[in-house]
């Protein structure tokens, strides 16, 4: 288990007061705090060599390129990816799952098959395409747990004509928690010849990931949720990357030019990179790169997985008052939970947490509007998120804040 009390000095932001009362922070599904070696990283880059990498010639630049190339490399060795050239910098998970779709050839016969509980990055583009007749779209029922039967997803796929479908998933759902069997659904998409893209923005800081167990041919990840600053990745298998079109083309993606109408694109993963990138932000991915892996993701994902069962236990005292989605077992789904107020505005009580107890978490929809209306979650759930820095007594105050609060306005 990881030493909680030793990591928490590692957050200057769980210090600040509000009203000269300490804060709970329980919102880390829609960002996570930074830890001290992360912000010192943002601030070397600032105050010490801020420059382009790969562009100039001086001092500043090299060292801006080698920090930029390191933590692609660390970020390549964390996840078990064959080497580095499969890692492509993006802002954040939402781009990388767009930049993924680039892979199909947008003609109309080719179908997309996403689950109920899809977040919006993972929904709306299809949409978008099947509106403009590129794409033929299928969204599978997930249910209240967040998770497609096996064999749902296997008809599903035997549909399909081999080799003209793509299969986009989420591994932890950010409003059931729940968590998919990523190398069997795999292992179904193969057979069919189908490519798998996986949405790893839930999974990734709280779980160890090794790409070459979960056999997925491309995966997005949003840093800014595992104690990075804002950007994210998109990992491939190499020879998709090579058959994916860019999303942006400038500076860096091309190694020659001529008019009127000559281009010779660079190999992955520059041929992605156009432009400026946010060099700050990769530095500092590479930052937490190191703080997680010292950390160990098998420790945090166990710890999370005790926080879970203290906010189970709570929730579940409270009867009929309320409803959580999601599996029922702390091990089945990640330390979150999307809770229905029965009668009573999840927003209303989000601010009333805040105001009253000093607790930050989140109410809405969490970009899964159309999930929520098929439930008739239509105010939207509360969600407290819980990440390596919390405490089961910091759980435990949440769920006697939540009682005192439903107590009040039922």
């Amino acid at each position: 288990m990881i030493d909680v009390k030793n990591i928490r000095e590692d957050f200057p932001a769980l210090f600040e007061l509000k009203d000269g009362r300490p804060i709970i922070y329980c919102d880390s599904a829609c960002m996570s705090l930074k830890p001290k070696p992360v912000i010192q990283a943002l601030m070397d880059y600032y105050t010490k060599y801020t420059a382009c990498a790969g562009r100039s010639p001086h001092m500043y630049s090299r060292e801006t390129t080698k920090r930029y190339e390191d933590a692609r490399e660390k970020t390549a060795n964390f996840i078990n990816a064959k080497n580095s050239s499969e890692v492509v910098w993006t802002k954040n998970t939402t781009e990388a799952l767009n930049l993924g779709s680039m892979i199909l050839k947008l003609d109309g016969s080719e179908i997309i098959i996403t689950t109920s509980e899809s977040h919006n990055s993972n929904i709306v583009k299809w949409m978008f395409l099947e509106n403009a007749g590129k794409i033929k779209l299928k969204v599978l029922d997930a249910g209240k747990t967040g998770i497609c039967s096996l064999d749902a997803l296997t008809e599903a796929v035997n549909e399909c004509t081999p080799g003209k479908f793509l299969v986009s998933l989420a591994q932890v759902s950010n409003v059931t928690a729940g968590i998919i069997d990523v190398p069997a659904i795999a292992k179904i998409i193969h057979e069919r010849e189908g490519i798998f893209q996986l949405d790893a923005a839930q999974s990734f800081p709280h779980m160890p990931i090794d790409v070459q167990k979960l056999d997925v041919d491309l995966m997005g990840v949003s840093m800014h949720k595992a104690c990075g600053p804002s950007c994210g990745f998109l990992w491939g298998k190499y020879h998709i990357l090579e058959k994916l079109h860019p999303l942006i083309l400038g500076g860096e993606t091309v190694s020659d030019v001529k008019i009127p109408n000559t281009i010779k694109m660079l190999p992955p993963p520059a041929k992605f990179e156009a432009g400026l990138q946010n060099y700050a932000g990769v530095i500092g991915a590479g930052a937490a790169i190191d703080y997680l892996d010292s950390i160990g993701m098998e420790n945090l994902h166990q710890h999370e997985i005790a926080l879970s069962r203290v906010m189970l236990d709570g929730l579940q005292e409270f009867g009929d008052a309320l409803s959580f989605l999601g599996p029922s077992k702390a091990e089945e789904r990640a330390a979150l939970a999307a809770i229905n107020l029965k009668g009573v505005n999840p927003h209303e009580v989000a601010i009333l947490l805040d105001d009253m107890y000093n607790i930050f978490l989140r109410s809405g929809y969490h970009c899964t509007h159309a999930f929520h209306h098929s439930l008739n979650l239509d105010q939207g759930t509360l969600r407290p998120s819980w990440y390596l820095y919390n405490t089961e007594e910091e759980v435990k105050t949440f769920i006697d804040a939540l009682r005192e609060i439903m107590d009040t306005l039922s």
